[in-house]
């Protein structure tokens, strides 16, 4: 009887051994690769959350960027450039009516901005007076309009004024040709 609880025994743990060797790898392969998977999604987890973490803050930036940018341009246009457009158009229909009316045509290069002297009337009144000779009085009246108030001085002064909206180039050509209004009307006195 000893011999068969040996035999027994050897038979539990031949199956015991096969059992393990069959079934416990398998298992332990599986588990293995669960475990493998398990840490890959949290890599991945992480890895996706850094990259949205960065496109976030990229975003941000750049619209931040662009609100910047956009109230910039808003202010540019609202503070200088509209007024400056206004004159600019304003000396295109004087070029225009020059062309038309003189047949003379100015180049903007020749010319960028009319400058237009106010209209001058004059008014002529004779007097008759009984045992004296006639006498001839004259008045002249200068008419100011908004196109005659208008001065290449003052553009420049006001591009000055507004120098934070203004370009590097415009505010260049703004303080040269002051500088030379100024040296000329500092000659000419």
């Amino acid at each position: 009887m000893e011999w068969i609880q040996i035999i027994t025994n050897v038979v539990l743990v031949f199956l015991l051994g096969l059992i393990i060797k069959n079934y416990l790898p398998s298992y332990m392969d599986e588990k293995g690769k669960n475990l493998a998977t398990k840490e890959d999604i949290q890599e991945i987890t992480r890895k996706t959350e850094e990259v949205q973490k960065e496109f976030k803050e990229g975003f941000e930036y750049f619209s931040s960027d662009l609100q910047f940018k956009y109230n910039f341009y808003y202010k540019q246009y609202s503070e200088l450039y509209s007024k400056l457009y206004a004159i600019i158009i304003q000396s295109e229909y004087v070029r225009r009516f020059i062309l038309i009316t003189d047949e003379q045509e100015h180049s903007f290069e020749e010319v960028p901005f009319f400058e237009i002297t106010p209209t001058r009337r004059v008014n002529q009144q004779l007097k008759f007076e009984a045992g004296k000779p006639v006498t001839l009085s004259q008045s002249t009246e200068e008419i100011e309009t908004p196109i005659s108030q208008f001065n290449k001085k003052q553009l420049c002064d006001y591009i000055i004024e507004n120098g934070e909206y203004a370009t590097q180039e415009l505010l260049k050509i703004a303080v040269s040709y002051r500088f030379a209004y100024t040296t000329t009307k500092a000659i000419q006195t």
